[in-house]
């Protein structure tokens, strides 16, 4: 029996604390883009998987393995974003025009949690990750914006 207790950092801690929160978001937002990126079309599909590999490194990055620049990474979303934006949208579609865009919306309002989760850490080294995450919600919702145009 594990005592509700893992190891994380080498640590053995609390499965109640926060940061598994944090990472299991950051598993629930990566599991839906998974199932987005099943149905999308290839163009989609490689905008998606190369997030999924962002996700697995920010995993990496919060388990203490892997150190990440998340400031560059958050200037290449913002120039995803401004490519596909579109400044005539005004509103906030509802979710389930299609499978694919019901799955990025989803992903978004994980990701939105996710962001907020990863603010309660309060942890300074997490400012640009919070930044990122930020871009990325945006970008999945332009995202979806595309594929609610289809």
């Amino acid at each position: 029996m594990d005592k509700s207790r893992t190891f994380l950092k080498g640590k053995k801690c609390l499965k109640s604390s926060s940061i598994f929160d944090v990472l299991g978001d950051l598993d629930e937002l990566n599991a839906v883009l998974g199932i987005a990126r099943s149905k999308a079309s290839p163009k989609l599909n490689q905008q998606i998987l190369k997030i999924q590999d962002d996700l697995i490194e920010i995993g990496g990055f919060l388990a203490g393995n892997l150190k990440a620049d998340f400031s560059s990474k958050a200037v290449l979303l913002e120039k995803e974003i401004q490519k596909i934006a579109d400044p005539k949208v005004k509103i906030f579609s509802r979710p389930g025009k299609n499978q694919i865009s019901a799955f990025l919306h989803l992903g978004r309002s994980l990701c939105r949690r996710l962001e907020r989760r990863v603010i309660d850490l309060k942890k300074k080294n997490l400012k640009d990750l919070i930044v990122f995450l930020d871009f990325l919600s945006n970008l999945l919702f332009w995202l979806v914006v595309k594929e609610e145009k289809k």
